[in-house]
């Protein structure tokens, strides 16, 4: 992003900016999606767009970067108090369907990062991993569960709340059936159980 505002007006600007292309990104492509129609729908100039970024690509950029920052917020928000490793992940993966659940449009934002900024896209998985296997060493370390290499842990378990979102959510628009819930915390406990010798 070239510029960062400095007040109010021009902050609301901006997300007015940013709302409308996660509207307009979400319902048509990002190769689809018009600076003009983005603009338009914001209700702002299509001289402000260029004085914040220089193209799409760096307004993809911003969107992934604010996405990342959104999520991770909102998770650790609703684990907070928990204490043992495997409650926090539980409670965190039901965090996770509600965020996808409530945020759909952010989420299809993600996947049309996959293939038109890879980079990006790269970057905001690496940086939920990083965050993720400090926590699940901290917690190997006080043996709540078991040991693995944290990094291929971290993404394993991505892996699978991405997947039953993705199966649930955005595939048929519907929130995640308690039984699935169940069948996911008895995974998780399977796996994270450090007296597992599996």
């Amino acid at each position: 992003m070239k510029y960062s505002p400095k007040t109010k007006r021009g902050e609301e600007s901006l997300n007015k900016i940013l709302s409308a292309a996660i509207a307009v990104i979400a319902e048509k492509g990002f190769n689809d999606a018009s600076i003009d129609e983005i603009t338009s729908r914001a209700g702002v100039s299509h001289g402000l767009f260029y004085f914040y970024f220089n193209n799409k690509d760096e307004l993809l950029v911003e969107l992934i970067k604010r996405i990342n920052k959104d999520m991770r917020h909102y998770l650790t928000l609703s684990t907070s108090g928990l204490s043992n490793r495997v409650s926090i992940e539980k409670r965190g993966f039901e965090a996770f369907f509600d965020w996808m659940y409530h945020n759909q449009y952010l989420y299809k934002i993600l996947i049309e990062a996959e293939s038109n900024n890879i980079e990006i896209y790269k970057w905001h998985y690496m940086k939920l991993s990083e965050r993720y296997s400090m926590r699940l060493v901290e917690a190997m370390n006080r043996n709540e569960i078991a040991r693995y290499d944290p990094e291929v842990l971290s993404f394993a378990l991505m892996g699978i709340a991405d997947f039953i979102a993705k199966r649930y959510i955005l595939w048929v628009d519907s929130k995640i059936p308690s039984y699935v819930i169940n069948e996911v915390n008895r995974i998780l406990e399977r796996i994270l159980n450090p007296e597992c010798s599996c």
